[in-house]
C-alpha cells in the first residue's frame, strides 16, 4: 500500500515550520521539502492543506494538490508498466517532474520564500507590506492572464503591472512605486539564488517617489494633548505613549519593546528594532514627568492598528481641527482631500513631531539625527522642510524695522 502524507516539520525560532511530504510505498520512502515556511496555526492537520485565508494560501494548496497529483500519474504509468508499484520508478519520475515544472515555476512560490526568509530581519509591518505586493501579482497574472515566470519580468510587465495597479486598483503612485521596490528586492534575491538566470531588466525599473504631506503636531497641540484629561484607561496608556515617543523620538516598534533595564537615571538605551542601532536618547523634563507618573515604566501599548484609531480620538478630543489638504497623484491625475489634522495622527506622528520641534527649538540637525539614529542625511532633511517657523523667526530677526531705527 502506498500514501502521500504532508504535514510541518518541527517550528525555528520565530516559530515557522516547513511543509514537508512523504511517499511511503512498499516499505520505502522518501521526502520531499516545499520549502515554504507557515505558522502552525494555518495548518489543518486532518487534511494535510493550509487554512484559507488569502490567495498565496490558495495557490500553496494548488501546489500541494499538483505534487500529489504527479505521485498519482507515476503510480499509473508504474502499473501499466510492471503490474505493480516499484519504489524507484516513481521516486525517479517525481524528481524528473519536479525539475521540469522548475524551469517555468511562476514566481509566486519563489516570492512566498523570499517573505519566509525576510522574516525575522525585517518589521512585521514591511512583512505584510510584501503579502500584499505577492497579493497583487497574483490578481494581475489572473485577471491580465500575464504569465509570471522571472524571464517575463520586463519592460512590458513593468508598464502592465503599473497600470494595473494604477487603474484597476486605484492605488496612488507612492505605493504603486514602493510594490515596485519590493519587487527589484525579489528579483535581486532570485538572482542571488541562482532562481533568475535570465532576466536583468528588473534593473532598470523606476521607482518612483512623490514628496508628501509629513503631518506633525505643533508645540501648542502636543502640550493639548499632553495635558489632556482624560477618563479612558485606554486612551491615557495610548496618550502618555505617544507623548513620550513625541519627546524621545522614538519608534512605535521600540516603544513596545521598551523595558526597565532600556532605562537609565538621564538616558534611555535600547537597539532598535528597525534598524538594530545602539542608541543612548537623553531623557528631557516631560519625558521623566511620564514615566515617574506611570512608576517608571510606561504601560504595554496595543496592537499599531488600534493604537492609531485610539489616537485618532484623543486628538479629536483634544481639538486638533486644522484642516490639513493633501495632495497626491494617481498616474498623471492630481487626487485632493482636506480633512481634520486629528484624522492623520498616527504613531509615527510622534517621531516626526520629536524631529521637527527639535529643530524649530535651535538644535543641531547632527544632534537630532543622533538621538533618533538617523544616518542618511537625504532622509533626515525632508523634516528640515517643514519647519517655516524657524524660517519666520529668522527672517524677522534679521529684516526687523528695529534695524532702520538704530
Amino acid at each position: 500500500m502506498a500514501t502521500v502524507n504532508f504535514y510541518l516539520d518541527k517550528a525555528d525560532k520565530n516559530g515557522q515550520s516547513f511543509i514537508l511530504m512523504t511517499y511511503l510505498a512498499n516499505g520505502q520512502k522518501f521526502r520531499h521539502s516545499v520549502k515554504v515556511k507557515i505558522s502552525p496555526t494555518m495548518w489543518l492537520k486532518s487534511k494535510q492543506r493550509l487554512k484559507v485565508k488569502q490567495q498565496d494560501h490558495e495557490y500553496l494548496n494548488a501546489h500541494l494538490n499538483a505534487l500529489e497529483e504527479i505521485i498519482t500519474k507515476a503510480e499509473r504509468e508504474c502499473l501499466l508498466n510492471y503490474s505493480t508499484l516499484n519504489f524507484n520508478f516513481i521516486k525517479q519520475r517525481f524528481n524528473d517532474s519536479l525539475n521540469k515544472t522548475n524551469e517555468r515555476k511562476t514566481l509566486a512560490l519563489y516570492f512566498q520564500e523570499y517573505i519566509d526568509s525576510s522574516k525575522g530581519k525585517i518589521t512585521d509591518g514591511t512583512i505584510r507590506h510584501y503579502i500584499t505586493c505577492l497579493n497583487h501579482l497574483n490578481k494581475f497574472s489572473k485577471k491580465k492572464r500575464y504569465e509570471l515566470t522571472f524571464d517575463r519580468i520586463n519592460s512590458t510587465f513593468h508598464d502592465s503591472f503599473v497600470s494595473f495597479l494604477t487603474e484597476d486598483c486605484k492605488l496612488l503612485n507612492n505605493t504603486i512605486g514602493n510594490y515596485i521596490k519590493i519587487i527589484k528586492s525579489f528579483m535581486n534575491f532570485a538572482f542571488d539564488n541562482g532562481y533568475n538566470k535570465s532576466s536583468q531588466d528588473y534593473k532598470k525599473f523606476k521607482v518612483f517617489r512623490e514628496d508628501g504631506e509629513l503631518i506633525y503636531l505643533s508645540e501648542a497641540e502636543l502640550l493639548k494633548i499632553y495635558d489632556l484629561e482624560l477618563t479612558s484607561t485606554k486612551l491615557r496608556v495610548v496618550r502618555d505613549n505617544f507623548c513620550f515617543a513625541c519627546f524621545t523620538g522614538l519608534r512605535y516598534s521600540d516603544i513596545t519593546k521598551l523595558q526597565q533595564e532600556n532605562i537609565k537615571d538621564e538616558y534611555i538605551e535600547i537597539k532598535t528594532e528597525k534598524t538594530r542601532d545602539f542608541l543612548r536618547i537623553p531623557l528631557n523634563d516631560f519625558a521623566k514627568e511620564l514615566l515617574y507618573k506611570n512608576g517608571g515604566l510606561l504601560p504595554k501599548l496595543f496592537s499599531n492598528q488600534k493604537t492609531n484609531a485610539y489616537l485618532k480620538e484623543i486628538a479629536k478630543l483634544a481639538e486638533i481641527e486644522e484642516k490639513i489638504l493633501i495632495i497626491k497623484y494617481r498616474g498623471v491625475d492630481k487626487v485632493e482631500f482636506s480633512e481634520p489634522k486629528y484624522n492623520f495622527i498616527t504613531t509615527h506622528t510622534a517621531r516626526r513631531t520629536f524631529v521637527t520641534l527639535s529643530l524649530e527649538k535651535g538644535m543641531r540637525p547632527e544632534t537630532v539625527m543622533s538621538i533618533t539614529g538617523h544616518k542618511d542625511y537625504k532622509t533626515f532633511k525632508k523634516y528640515i522642510k517643514l519647519t517655516d517657523k524657524v524660517k519666520m523667526l529668522e527672517m524677522n530677526n534679521i529684516w526687523s524695522r528695529k534695524l532702520r531705527i538704530a
